[in-house]
């Protein structure tokens, strides 16, 4: 698949639900990209990840391996076709190497949805270095280990 095209699901048929912005690093330089993301999310909403982060994504792989957490906030339910346009964008973005040497999610105990999807997450991110945490500084620990071993 071309970089910018869509998964062969069909036509856009709704306005991207959700919110996933990139976050600034808790210290300057940092080999991590941060992202905020709010949902629940639909497949239009992967169409705009796919425009926002894959330039943000090529850049840091640029400098050398690097490492990736989303923190999710209110919801981290989406619907079936966001979870096949979502491992559709994360093969797309291992074909370019620009795949995150590790990610991590942070989701607390407040966040809805994670009993429900944690599965379907897991499975689009299948064969990445890839976990789960509820807490931020678990997961930055976590991603500074992987690191380390790249490097």
């Amino acid at each position: 698949m071309a970089t910018g095209q869509r998964p062969p699901i069909g036509p856009s048929a709704f306005a991207p639900h959700g919110a996933v912005d990139q976050a600034s690093p808790p210290v300057a330089g940092s080999r991590v990209v941060y992202i905020d993301a709010t949902g629940p999310f639909n497949r239009e909403m992967v169409d705009q990840i796919r425009e926002i982060h894959t330039t943000t994504f090529r850049d840091a792989a640029a400098q050398g391996p690097f490492g990736h957490i989303t923190t999710f906030h209110a919801s981290m339910l989406a619907t079936p076709d966001a979870f096949t346009a979502f491992a559709a964008l994360l093969a797309e973005w291992m074909s370019m190497g620009i795949i995150p040497t590790a990610s991590a999610y942070v989701v607390g105990p407040e966040v809805e949805g994670k009993t429900i999807v944690e599965t379907h997450y897991r499975r689009a991110r299948e064969g990445a270095c890839f976990e789960i945490f509820e807490r931020r500084d678990e997961a930055e620990a976590w991603i500074a280990r992987m690191l380390a071993e790249a490097s």
